[in-house]
């Protein structure tokens, strides 16, 4: 079961998310905010693919992803 407690993303006026800390505050890291989870861009039923605006990877939707999985 999920509480508020579990939820450390906010989504702004654009659709964007960002990753919070535990009492809701933004996360920077070098100065830039750092984003939340990747949003699926695909529709049920076919191939699995994220947003990549936010620096995530298309295929898995990591932020830190070098390419293992495409390998």
């Amino acid at each position: 079961m999920r509480d508020g407690r579990d939820i450390h993303h906010t989504t702004d006026e654009d659709g964007r998310h960002w990753a919070t800390d535990s009492n809701g505050q933004p996360v920077y890291s070098g100065g830039q905010r750092v984003p939340g989870p990747a949003r699926k861009t695909s529709k049920p039923g076919e191939f699995t693919t994220y947003d990549n605006s936010q620096g995530h990877c298309s295929l898995c939707g990591s932020l830190t992803c070098n390419g293992g999985c495409f390998k």
